[in-house]
Parts: C-alpha cells; sequence; structure tokens
C-alpha cells in the first residue's frame, strides 16, 4: 500500500502567535447578556452580547500599549458595562510601564455603554463592583474603598465625582453587594488575620461579621440577602515558616446576620485530607441556594469536589463524586442549580457539568475532542468558552441542546490552523514510578529522526491541555510548541508532578521544589521517554520554559547538560532560599532547610553546566525577582558558558506587549532550533 505523506507548511512564529484569545467571560446581574475580553496581537478590548445575539466590540483601543483589560461587569439592565484597564502596582507601588513611557500609565477605572460610545473614565483603582440597581459603583485603590454614582441614558454615561466611602484598617478585597444594594461585604485582610466587613449605606457604618482570632475571607450573600456566609481559616503564626508544614484547625463555614450579628459555625472540615482549604478557581468559593443550602468546595477525599450543607448545619452531600476536580464553578440566576467545568472522564481536558444542590448524578452539558471552561449560567441557556488543538478559544452559548458560536473577534487569515499537529495524548513512569501525563507534538515532516524539546509549564500549579488553553500566556505557550513541532522538532509538553487536576496526592507531592526539587524526576522521565522513541535523535533533547518552568529548565541543563543540550529559561527560579527570602521579606528557614532549598536548585549544580542558554526576563518581575537571572548569568558567564541574554525594561513576568512577546518567542526560538539542529 503506498503512503503518500502530506507535510505542513512551514509558518512563522508571528503566524500562530496571531490567534485571538478571548477570556473574562462575564453575565449580567439578570442573566440576559454576556461581556468577555479579547486580545488581538495586543489590542485589548471588550465585546458584548445580549442573549443569542452575535457578540459586538464596545471598545475600539487600537494601540498594542500592554494596558491590559479585565474585571468586566455589566451594570443592571446589560446597559453598560464597567472594566479596568491596566495592571496594578508592584512591591514598590510602580505600576508596570512596558512602553517606558515618561509617566507611567495608572490601573483605572472605566465605564463604556453597551452601544459603543465613548469609554468613561470613573477613577484609579481595581476591582469595580456596579450597584445592583445601576446607580452606582464601588471600587478598590490602595486596598480603600471608592465609590461614584452612575448615570445612563441611551447612548451616553455620566460619572459623579469619585469619592471615598470610609476608611478602614488593613485592606480590603472581594468587594460584593447585597440582593437589595443596603449593604457590601468584603474581606478584610489585615496580616496575620482578617474580617470579613460589611457596609451599610444608610447608616454609612461598618460591622464585622463574628470577629475571631483567624482569617475570614469569600463573602456570600444568600439568595434573599438576609444572612451572609463566608469561610474561615486559621490565623497565621508569629513565627510562620514556608518550610514547615503546620497542623493547624481545619477550616470551616460560617454563617451570620446581614448586619454580620449571631455569626454561627455550621460545617467544620474534617481533620486530615481536606483540612486545608482548597478553593476553585473561581471568584466566588461559596453558592447558595434558593432553599438556604451552601455549596462548597472540599478535597476530603483527595480530589476538589462540591459539597453542600444546609446553612442551619448538618452533614454535607457530596455533589460530584469520582477521580476527577472540579475547577471552575458558577449558580444559575435563580439559584436552582450549579454549573461548573471540571476533568470528569476526560482527566486532560475539561467539560461544563450541572448539578442540583441535593446530590444525584451531574449532568454533562459539552464533550468531545475540546475543552470548554469559564461557564455562565443564563435563563435557559449556559456560555462557556471553547477551544480545541487548532481552534483558538470562542465563545459559545448552549441553548436548546444546541451550542451556538456567540462571535466576537475573527481569526486572521494567516493563522495556520490547518498546520497545526494534533497533539497525542501520552503517558510514562518518572524513576521513582510515578505516572506522568503529557501532550506529544510530532511534525508532519516524514522525517525518519528528529530534535527533540521538552517543554516544562509555569506554576507549578497547571495544566497544560491538548490544545489552546483557558489562561492567556499558556495559550501562546502552546502555540510556541506548536511552532517547534512545525520546524522538524517533536516536543514533550509534560505535566510534572505539583501540577493540578490530578489529586491531591500528585499536587501536593513528597519534596517538591524547595523541600527536594522531585519534579526534576518526571524531566528525566521524559528525556527517556523521548530518548526512547525511533523518531526522535537522542543526540539533539533541549529543554525550555517560563517561570517554574525556567527553573525546571535550568535545574535540566545544571544536572544534566549530558541530556540537554541547550534550553531556553524565561524568568526563572534558580536559588529557592532566597526566593523564599523575597517572599517574606525575610531570611526564612534554619540552615539545613536552607541547604535543601539551594541543593534543589539550579545554583548548586553550576560546576557541571556545560549547556550553552538563553536567558531573558523582565526588570519588573512581579513573580520572580529579577536578581534570579541577574546572578545565574553572571555565575555563567564567568564560568565560560555560552550565554545569550535578552532583557526588558519595565517588563512584566509574561510581558505585557505583544510586540515584545512575539520578539522573545521569535528569537529563542531561532537560536533553540539551531543548536539543536
Amino acid at each position: 500500500m503506498l503512503h503518500v505523506l502530506f507535510a505542513a507548511a512551514l509558518f512563522t512564529m508571528s503566524q500562530v502567535l496571531s490567534a485571538p484569545f478571548v477570556g473574562d467571560l462575564t453575565g449580567s446581574p439578570d442573566g440576559t447578556a454576556i461581556a468577555f475580553t479579547a486580545n488581538e496581537r495586543g489590542l485589548h478590548n471588550i465585546y458584548f452580547a445580549s442573549g443569542t445575539a452575535g457578540a459586538k466590540r464596545i471598545t475600539a483601543y487600537s494601540s498594542d500599549d500592554g494596558q491590559v483589560v479585565g474585571s468586566l461587569a455589566i451594570v443592571a439592565g446589560g446597559r453598560a458595562v464597567v472594566y479596568v484597564r491596566g495592571e496594578g502596582t508592584n512591591r514598590r507601588s510602580e505600576y508596570p510601564n512596558p512602553l517606558s513611557l515618561p509617566v507611567p500609565p495608572k490601573q483605572t477605572i472605566w465605564i463604556v455603554p453597551v452601544s459603543g460610545s465613548r469609554p468613561v473614565r470613573i477613577g484609579e483603582g481595581n476591582s469595580p463592583v456596579p450597584s445592583p440597581k445601576g446607580d452606582r459603583v464601588v471600587w478598590l485603590l490602595h486596598g480603600q474603598p471608592f465609590s461614584a454614582a452612575l448615570h445612563i441614558q441611551g447612548n451616553a454615561s455620566r460619572v459623579g465625582k469619585p469619592a471615598r466611602l470610609f476608611s478602614i484598617r488593613g485592606s480590603l478585597s472581594d468587594p460584593v453587594f447585597s440582593p437589595d444594594g443596603s449593604r457590601l461585604a468584603f474581606t478584610n485582610s489585615r496580616g496575620d488575620h482578617g474580617f470579613i466587613a460589611i457596609y451599610h449605606f444608610a447608616t454609612q457604618r461598618l460591622s464585622y461579621a463574628a470577629p475571631y482570632f483567624a482569617s475570614d475571607f469569600a463573602p456570600a450573600w444568600s439568595a434573599d440577602g438576609k444572612q451572609i456566609a463566608f469561610v474561615r481559616t486559621p490565623g497565621t503564626l508569629e513565627d510562620e515558616d514556608p518550610y514547615v508544614h503546620y497542623v493547624k484547625e481545619p477550616w470551616s463555614i460560617w454563617v451570620a446576620d446581614a448586619d454580620g450579628n449571631n455569626g454561627r459555625q455550621i460545617w467544620q472540615a474534617d481533620r486530615g485530607m481536606g483540612s486545608e482549604f482548597y478553593g476553585t478557581d473561581s471568584a466566588a468559593q461559596l453558592f447558595w441556594s434558593r432553599d438556604g443550602r451552601i455549596a462548597f468546595p472540599w478535597e476530603k477525599d483527595g480530589w476538589r469536589h462540591l459539597y453542600s450543607v444546609s446553612s442551619q448545619g448538618g452533614a454535607p452531600e457530596l455533589l460530584t463524586p469520582g477521580a476527577f476536580e472540579v475547577e471552575n464553578a458558577t449558580v444559575a440566576p435563580d439559584h436552582s442549580q450549579l454549573v461548573f467545568s471540571s476533568n470528569q472522564n476526560d482527566i486532560d481536558r475539561r467539560h461544563i457539568w450541572s448539578s442540583g444542590f441535593q446530590g444525584g448524578a451531574p449532568s454533562q452539558l459539552t464533550s468531545g475532542p475540546d475543552s470548554q471552561w469559564a461557564p455562565v449560567a443564563l435563563p435557559g441557556m449556559v456560555a462557556y468558552v471553547d477551544a480545541g488543538y487548532k481552534n483558538p478559544p470562542t465563545v459559545y452559548a448552549l441553548h436548546g441542546g444546541r451550542a451556538l458560536a456567540v462571535g466576537g473577534p475573527a481569526v486572521p487569515p494567516e493563522f495556520p490552523a490547518n498546520d497545526l499537529v494534533e497533539p497525542e495524548l501520552v503517558a510514562f513512569r518518572a524513576p521513582d514510578g510515578l505516572l506522568i501525563h503529557a501532550q506529544l507534538f510530532v511534525p508532519k515532516d516524514g522525517q525518519a529522526k528528529h530534535c527533540a524539546i521538552i517543554f516544562d509549564h509555569g506554576g507549578s500549579r497547571r495544566q497544560m491541555l491538548p490544545g489552546f488553553h483557558y489562561l492567556e500566556f499558556y495559550s501562546d505557550l502552546y502555540e510556541s510548541n506548536q511552532y517547534y513541532a512545525n520546524r522538524g522538532c517533536v516536543v514533550l509538553s509534560i505535566n510534572y508532578r505539583s501540577g493540578i487536576m490530578y489529586g491531591h496526592d500528585f499536587r501536593e507531592a513528597k519534596n517538591y521544589g524547595a523541600e527536594g526539587g522531585s519534579e526534576y524526576q518526571d524531566v528525566l522521565g521524559g528525556a527517556s521517554y523521548l530518548q526512547s522513541r525511533a523518531d526522535v535523535d537522542p543526540s539533539r533533547i533541549g529543554i525550555y520554559g517560563l517561570s517554574y518552568g525556567g527553573y525546571l529548565t535550568a535545574l535540566g541543563l545544571a544536572r544534566n547538560s549530558d541530556i540537554f543540550k541547550a534550553g531556553v529559561d524565561m524568568a526563572g527560579v534558580h536559588n529557592w532560599a532566597t526566593t523564599r527570602d523575597a517572599d517574606y521579606g525575610r531570611a526564612v528557614g534554619t540552615a539545613a532547610e536552607r541547604k535543601i532549598a539551594e541543593d534543589s536548585s539550579p545554583i548548586s549544580a553550576i560546576d557541571t553546566w556545560r549547556s550553552p542558554v538563553f536567558i531573558s526576563q523582565g526588570d519588573d518581575d512581579r513573580n520572580v525577582e529579577f536578581s534570579q537571572g541577574v546572578d545565574l548569568a553572571t555565575r555563567l558567564r564567568a564560568k565560560g558558558v555560552e550565554v545569550v541574554e535578552m532583557v526588558f525594561p519595565n517588563e512584566t513576568h509574561e510581558n505585557l506587549r505583544f510586540a515584545h512577546m512575539l520578539q522573545l518567542y521569535d528569537a529563542s526560538a531561532t537560536w533553540l532550533l539551531q543548536k539543536l539542529k
């Protein structure tokens, strides 16, 4: 039989990164409209759709200036969208300035009518929340609350003069209006403890829900607004240390009256598995039913599931049984059911499910080879984002059993969808026997032997998907993997231990990170898997990654230059001991603990590092101290190791400007391919 091989056409990094990314999908308070953001090669804008009508763009930002758009909130009646433009400050209270402007831009709140007329600036800050009546908006600036009146008439929006709502000790987050708009609840962090603060508009006074020697957060109003629930976790010890695993009181759920009085514990987690709170990726963690039950995430059986309990207390009901995890959850507008995304029956993807509050088998709403995430429950339908291996993220609405594309940014004609390879889901054993999941990208070039690359994702609390991702820069890195495959390298994207969605024991693997770097075994297992493949040249294996992936890349080059011939380390951690010192603002750990942390770091094996490396980082990195890159590059240059450096002044961890990201990915891929070919 004659087999004809159709090689994929070569594409550029610019072409594969051209796909638009949609995110921040949100619904209106009455559930009749949705809004979402779109990034089209650095142009960040907002799209709006009412019901199943096609989405329309309602902002017109046209510059790749690094000013992201997010935190969308639709004003009551679907008349306008409030949003944030720009990122927040770093530890030195500096706003990012990726364009290196003489006056850095600030993070600001805006409102835009859905008619698409010009946005109106509300003020500086973040976390905007419109009132249920749509007559005011509240937001935060430096952890303090501000407010302004809203006047929306037809195509015009007017904003009253911003004013500080009240002053409070500590820092506020998670503002949530009561259903009638008469009260506003916040998480009030005060360092080693935290309260649920409630502001009463009529009396202009503050109250606190059952204040305690603990850390309270995640306030959630009951459907009738008469009660408020929240999560309580233990406070912080005076000598708390990241190297120590403390045994504390299990977390609990509390309920108080709307004014904060009569606070009472209605449920507490068991000791042992699940005693530490592990929330979903949703903004809300607690969900009220219309008949007074509260749904919540719990890891009792080693998997993050949804449970529910009566607001009067009692035994919890498991809503999502099985060996899988719930990632995002929301509640229907009438509080009759929950809608959530999980990896049930498909551990390497996401699909949408629904469940009642009383138990019973969940109903699967979406399925197939693509992933679906970010569900928004609307009357009679569910909106969500869908993406596959060659289909970029797109908003859909499930209505009457049919999935309808809502619309949004067009995929540019240069995006090489038909030349992408479909990743294969593979698994292999690490040297200690642990089963590791991965995605394999095999070139379509028909060649007998290929170079190979291991890709390590960031996080480490992440899971790569066999397609586009729900986090933007993970989608960018997925496209980068496709580029390497298109240029003739087999790529293995590893979901190494300490990542998510494979259960508690996998996520909390023994001796990972600063406690021993045990996840490096998974990198070695992946290298052995590649070396065993007939289509891989074992003498031409490289490695790359960003953030935590940069850490594993540097660790591979330091410990095993015999395996990894070259690597790209983007914003990686190189010394766990000094990283933790920076996080805590003081030297932490005993001498023995610090020694283990350093031995788990690339810096400990610098003497055996021989392979060339491409190092890159923005010097306004808010995740990894820039000093980590300075230290490593200085040491390697002194040793005579080939180091190619690309530094972005005033850029952050992932690069805010599309032009900077493209420059980095294109240059580093060109360099790595030259080394491996």
